[in-house]
């Protein structure tokens, strides 16, 4: 009743079987009585010609092997085994008898091959053994295995002790638990203070144990007796630790030994656990307790009970940082692993930013947001339902823990705000390796950029996302210490930037709209709710996790540039085009206003231009005469900040001289209404620049006279007017920049 699968196998057995001159020899084979059984095959294989090395298994010149075929084959995989337990001491042999041919059969078992692929593996796998390359160089060491396995789980998170010989005893704290696992923290010697709280208790062996750990107390027992470990000294350590584990609660017996690692390598301990039962601890307990000097209950009940006992070993989950590579050891976001960091905002963004964090092992999250969980949020933001109505900054801080214990997770309720004015808090924010704003806030931005404006400035580099109303679109800025501005600063280069790509209409559309239909605020629930986008929780996590793995490059590479920032696109998935576009600026030139206490802030692209002029003038009209030039950019009279961001040369009608420069008016009007509308009100006239050539940057009287007749006249109707002068010459020039006000000029 042979199934097809197995029908197909036997055929290529066959085949190779009569390809292989006498080298393979089937013996036997037991069809199967009913439907889904196995069938088994006996084999004889030449093993004379393999290689030997002194480690190897001494295999025979003919082994006899055992081949069953599951019903399921190819999709199932075959079993092999010696059809004796002469080798069992040996690695990849199992239960005495079974050869361990595949170390992933998921990824490396081909059901194509069939048969044929599988007796290749078989013939590699004799070969390797007879040559004791099982475990060769630079390859993983097979571990050890344990049979009877309990279904706890026990998870060691620490590095564990070296041990001298010729063992090391003592116990491991127990972090947490629960009915699924038990987590191992800090190891302790015997001969150390001993903590309050449960405990494993834990020997550790400088050399190896048999490859196949016994299944009974006795038997571990003479194990370790051979190794130089007293029996006492297990007594005791069992007994220690049943005195400090809790009614009804089982015990974890911890045994090292030094057979894990790479071949060629350090030895490093491998852990096998025993769990014994609650109820046996309680008896042990309630033995030592009826213990006396004349009467030494226990001891004679604990080596009654290690006659007979089973031991039932745990799967053990490995967590400790010396047997564990990171899966995420190569990718970007191992940037953040120890880091500690700042989290404005516990939102759509937030939420999902911090558990991203937690699982690359961020060190330290501080968190702040002062809205509490509400059920609307539940479709997107990564909150569950019991948790409607706690603190946003609370609940991550909770979820953090669940997700990575070890992160240190600070949650405030306050509002960031006020927090950026309070010098004693601001002071517990700069500490941090990255501050994340995700609030996306245009309060948070302005106080931002209040609180930085000083210059020179000190502070960690500062990240900003932000998403679109539809959850389809994301932006992403990082001001770092050199760079004058944050979030507000760099948000405006962005649509500037933008503003003179054809194709970047969709990002300007998105986070600076002019559209009525796109300006329009929606509520999901009407009335006073706060405005919000629609997007589902795939879309936030999807633009979430990417600004996070392109905040990790930025930050793991910084180059040159002081400012970046990038826009994130998911319509590219339904259109076919990507349409996603990063920048980066140089530092801005930091000119302070004496008059008025401004911050002026000229672009290099700008300063480059000025200069460019300047080399015109000295070439065409000599190194003495004057020039300059109209000035574009912005004022932020809250923040008291004027960018300069484009300038031009001299108006056609402007008057050069040695004495002076008289700007002119000519086509002035236009270049301004063209800036005004290309970058969408970001950029406009501010002033005006001028040189004193071989001079200093300094107002003359003219200079003077000339902005108090504009500023009480009728015909220039701004508050205020900025003058940048440049004295020197364009290889080394020397700027200043004053601020003119109306309120200056009026009585």
């Amino acid at each position: 009743m042979k199934s097809e699968g197995q029908a197909w196998a036997l055929g290529q057995l066959a085949e190779i079987a009569q390809a292989s001159s006498g080298s393979l020899e089937i013996i036997e084979i037991v069809e199967p009585t009913a439907q889904g059984e196995m069938v088994s095959i006996s084999l004889s294989v030449d093993c004379s010609g393999y290689p030997r090395k002194v480690g190897g298994i001494p295999l025979k010149a003919r082994e006899r092997l055992l081949l069953k075929l599951p019903a399921n084959f190819p999709l199932e995989l075959p079993r092999l085994h010696f059809a004796h337990t002469r080798y069992r001491d040996f690695s990849h042999v199992q239960w005495g008898n079974y050869i361990c041919l595949y170390q992933a059969t998921d990824s490396e078992w081909q059901p194509e091959d069939g048969l044929f692929g599988f007796m290749q593996r078989v013939d590699d796998w004799l070969r390797a053994a007879a040559a004791n390359e099982l475990d060769p160089a630079g390859m993983p060491l097979h571990p050890p295995v344990t049979y009877g396995v309990s279904g706890v789980k026990v998870v060691p998170t620490q590095n564990t002790p070296t041990p001298e010989p010729p063992f090391w005893a003592g116990y491991a704290k127990i972090t947490r638990e629960n009915e699924n696992r038990i987590e191992l923290g800090q190891w302790i010697e015997h001969s150390g203070t001993i903590p309050e709280g449960r405990l494993a208790a834990v020997v550790l062996l400088p050399t190896g144990m048999p490859h196949e750990y016994p299944d009974t107390l006795s038997g571990l027992l003479k194990e370790l007796k051979a190794r130089d470990v007293p029996v006492e000294v297990i007594r005791l350590m069992i007994q220690l630790g049943v005195l400090r584990s809790e009614s009804g609660k089982p015990l974890i017996f911890v045994l090292g030994a030094a057979m894990r690692g790479i071949a060629g390598g350090q030895r490093l301990q491998h852990l096998a656990c025993w769990q014994i039962d609650a109820k046996r601890v309680d008896e042990i307990r309630e033995a030592i307790r009826a213990s006396t000097d004349d009467s030494p209950v226990d001891i004679a009940y604990f080596y009654i009970w290690a006659e007979k006992a089973k031991i039932e070993w745990c799967s053990v989950l490995e967590d400790r940082p010396e047997i564990v590579t990171r899966r995420d050891a190569e990718s970007a976001s191992a940037w953040w692993a120890g880091r500690h960091v700042v989290l404005f905002g516990c939102g759509a963004i937030g939420s999902a930013v911090a558990m991203l964090l937690a699982r690359a092992g961020v060190g330290k999250l501080q968190l702040y947001d002062k809205d509490s969980v509400k059920p609307g949020i539940l479709v997107r933001q990564l909150f569950d339902r019991y948790q409607i109505g706690v603190n946003k900054a609370k609940a991550t801080a909770e979820n953090v823990r669940f997700a990575n214990p070890s992160v240190e997770a600070l949650r405030s309720s306050a509002d960031v705000v006020r927090l950026l004015e309070n010098a004693e808090r601001l002071a517990d924010v700069l500490v941090a390796d990255v501050i994340i704003n995700a609030t996306a806030s245009t309060m948070v931005a302005a106080s931002l950029e209040k609180q930085f404006r000083g210059w020179p400035k000190t502070h960690p580099p500062i990240i900003s996302m932000a998403l679109g109303h539809n959850a389809d679109q994301a932006l992403m800025t990082m001001a770092v210490q050199d760079a004058p501005g944050i979030t507000l600063d760099i948000d405006r280069r962005t649509k500037i930037a933008l503003s003179s790509l054809p194709k970047a209409r969709h990002v300007l559309d998105e986070f600076w709209p002019i559209s009525p239909d796109r300006t329009r605020l929606f509520q999901p629930e009407p009335g006073c709710s706060s405005p919000t986008f629609r997007g589902s929780a795939a879309d936030v996590m999807a633009l979430t996790a990417q600004m996070t793995n392109v905040a990790s490059r930025w930050l793991a590479d910084p180059s040159a540039v002081a400012s970046r920032a990038r826009s994130f696109d998911l319509t590219g998935q339904r259109t076919g085009a990507l349409r996603e576009f990063e920048f980066g600026w140089p530092s801005d030139v930091i000119l302070p206003d004496g008059r008025n206490d401004y911050q002026i802030r000229v672009s290099q692209a700008a300063l480059s231009g000025m200069r460019s002029w300047m080399r015109r003038s000295e070439r065409v009209n000599g190194r003495q005469v004057e020039t300059g030039g109209i000035l574009f950019g912005h004022t932020d009279e809250f923040l008291k900040i004027i960018w300069v961001d484009e300038i031009s040369g001299p108006p056609p009608d402007s008057i050069q001289s040695a004495a002076a420069f008289i700007c002119g008016t000519a086509g002035v009007s236009e270049m301004n209404a063209e800036k005004i509308k290309r970058t969408r009100k970001s950029v406009a006239f501010v002033g005006m620049w001028h040189t004193h050539p071989g001079g200093m940057p300094l107002p003359s009287r003219t200079d003077y006279s000339a902005m108090a007749n504009l500023l009480t006249g009728d015909e220039f109707q701004a508050k205020r007017f900025l003058m940048m002068i440049i004295g020197g010459d364009s290889s080394r020039p020397l700027i200043s920049g004053a601020v003119f006000e109306r309120a200056d000029y009026q009585s």
